[in-house]
């Protein structure tokens, strides 16, 4: 408590350039010139993460201008993206350029650079059977051609050797955006797609570079053509309470007629014990000078936050990254909270975060945490707000009390399909049943969201529990725990494997029936999934585990097509239906006898009235006939 007090006198004493730096960087450049003065705070360690060469990647909240890059470069500084339609920068700089990078009147903030996170958690994916999927393909002759898919992880290693193996096939690489070298993730999800719709024609651009190229990235796949885009990949700066760059650019191409499958997270679920994340408001536990009985400290540092009985939760299990949210608009944080993390013994401060927050900054504050670690809120100063806080480490930790909500950033735009996942081997090499189960890390929803992404507020004046909207996700729960070729993920568990089985269906879906909107083809997949849990949509599984067949069975049949005849002028209607057994009658309104050409079977009758047609791939399906109108 004498250190969080010393913190909290420090950040009172700050320059107006120093106020748009992380207080790690603060931190660090005042104790290597000497002018800690406090004995609280002269033995706390430094979590910054240097390059040999003695740099630091930082993300840069700026207008992007050629003066602001060239001063990085000019001072030994590297640009790693630049992106200035999301008004971000990041760059590997030595800590003495901070402080004039902050003085450009360009600049509104620098943080350490936040880390991505992967969803993790001759071959055969076990959730081709699983879902169903073979036997959609050879009853409706879907395979996904036609259907361009998008994928984004961290790299394509082993991209060669699966293509030698067969388990890929051609594969567009948008330039400059393979992320090698890394795990190959993406490879491992590639494959997935192509074993489930072996037709569909296949992109990839990586999301590990930052935040903000992988934003650009998820609109340059929308304009190289593709229909279907997935991603299994996360930054921990991503806020759940409005929509930031990831989730608009998610918003932009859906908007557009795109489908977007993002996995779930892998931080655990309330209902199996294992939630990393705490959600609820801020309740008042006292100053934090008073919480120890006759400290002497005065009551100058802060309101401590009480989480339920006590002041403070536990990082259970494994080392993570901490975050900390609060219910106020990105940009314009007028309310200022820190995040402290102790050590095991709750002894000594471990890792602190208290930038700070006067109406121009994020609501957000971030620091690590050993296992075992004590994580404590502080209200520096402003009204009580809605919190989030979440320890990230895919599935390796959890906190010691903790609630639902771990879903959180773009996965819950509202058009997304935030996939949840479940163990395809406990199914294999039958199709999934009611009594397979959501796997215990899948995260869970559902995303309490409080701000439109432009920042007003969905509940003005209203930012606690009972404000906002609440957004039901995950929406869908798709297979994990399968086969890859791919080095490191052989078997592949988590909802990074989930979400490619999700787009493959809809991959699927979209070539049977080329003429689906977005609203019909998420009818098809969220209405006949296979519902795990309580009837209808469940925190932890959504609508449930997305089937192939009867998803394309639920394909509405195609609408009249009007095609014009050889005679000038003359209109005719279609209306296509299938019938009991492999025959389609095309009815139209004319006593013109057609002849019906279909490179996938032949006339069998034609008359004034109908035209039967032999179709060869199956029962019940629903093709478009090329119609010649003859006199």
């Amino acid at each position: 408590m004498a250190q969080i007090s010393a913190l909290h006198e420090e950040k009172l004493s700050r320059s107006p350039v120093h106020q748009k730096l992380d207080s790690h960087f603060i931190f660090k450049l005042k104790r290597d010139r000497n002018q800690i003065s406090n004995p609280a705070l002269t033995n706390l360690p430094s979590h910054l993460e240097f390059q040999t060469d003695g740099r630091v990647l930082v993300d840069i909240e700026a207008q992007v201008t050629d003066a602001l890059l060239a001063q990085i470069q000019r001072s030994g500084g590297a640009i790693r993206s630049s992106v200035p339609a999301f008004h971000a920068i990041r760059a590997l700089v030595s800590l003495n350029q901070l402080e004039s990078l902050a003085a450009r009147g360009e600049v509104k903030f620098i943080r350490r650079a936040i880390k991505g996170h992967r969803r993790t958690g001759s071959v055969d994916s076990q959730g081709d059977a699983a879902h169903g999927a073979i036997t959609a393909r050879s009853t409706f002759g879907a395979s996904g051609a036609g259907v361009k898919v998008g994928v984004l992880s961290d790299s394509i290693d082993y991209l060669s050797n699966s293509q030698a193996s067969g388990d890929l096939g051609p594969v567009t690489v948008l330039p400059g955006q393979d992320g090698t070298p890394g795990t190959g993730e993406g490879t491992a999800m590639l494959e997935i797609i192509h074993d489930l719709a072996p037709g569909a024609q296949l992109f990839f651009a990586t999301a590990g570079i930052s935040e903000a190229s992988f934003a650009q990235n998820i609109l340059d796949l929308r304009s190289a053509g593709c229909d279907i885009i997935v991603d299994d990949f996360g930054y921990g700066d991503e806020s759940p309470f409005q929509d930031g760059p990831i989730a608009q650019a998610v918003n932009t191409v859906t908007a557009s007629g795109a489908l977007y499958f993002s996995a779930a997270g892998n931080d655990g679920n309330l209902d199996k014990l294992t939630s990393s994340t705490w959600e609820g408001d801020f309740v008042d536990g006292g100053a934090v000078g008073s919480v120890i009985t006759g400290s002497g400290f005065n009551e100058s540092g802060g309101r401590m936050h009480k989480f339920g009985a006590v002041t403070y939760d536990r990082v259970l299990s494994s080392s993570a990254d901490v975050v900390l949210f609060w219910s106020d608009p990105l940009g314009a944080a007028t309310n200022d909270y820190d995040l402290f993390v102790l050590n095991s013994a709750g002894t000594q401060i471990y890792d602190f975060s208290n930038a700070t927050q006067d109406g121009s900054q994020d609501p957000f504050e971030a620091c690590t945490s050993p296992a075992n670690g004590w994580i404590l809120v502080v209200k520096h100063s402003g009204a009580a707000r809605f919190l989030h806080v979440a320890a990230l480490s895919d599935g390796n930790s959890h906190l010691g009390l903790g609630t639902s909500g771990n879903t959180a950033g773009h996965q819950c735009a509202s058009n997304a399909f935030c996939v949840a996942a479940v163990d395809a081997t406990k199914a294999y090499p039958n199709p999934f049943a009611t009594t397979n189960v959501v796997e215990k890390f899948s995260s869970d929803g559902p995303r309490k969201v409080f701000f439109n992404a432009d920042g007003s507020a969905i509940t003005p004046g209203n930012f606690s529990s009972t404000g906002g909207t609440n957004r039901l996700k995950p929406d869908i729960t798709a297979a994990d725990g399968v086969s890859s070729s791919v080095p490191g993920f052989t078997p592949f568990y988590g909802t990074s494997a989930a979400a490619p089985h999700a787009a493959a269906i809809a991959a699927l879906l979209k070539s049977y029936q080329t003429n689906l909107s977005s609203a019909q083809i998420r009818a098809c997949l969220t209405n006949t999934a296979l519902d795990i849990m309580s009837a209808g949509w469940d925190r932890d599984s959504g609508s449930g585990i997305v089937m192939a067949a009867p998803a394309l069975q639920a394909a509405p049949p195609p609408p009249p097509m009007i095609l014009s005849s050889l005679r000038t002028g003359t209109n005719f209607t279609f209306t296509w239906s299938t019938s009991s057994g492999h025959k389609y009658q095309p009815q139209y309104t004319s006593n013109v006898k057609p002849t019906v050409w279909n490179n996938l079977g032949s006339v069998i009758t034609a008359s004034n009235t109908t035209a039967s047609v032999f179709d060869t791939l199956g029962t019940n399906h629903q093709r478009f006939y090329r119609v010649l109108l003859t006199q």
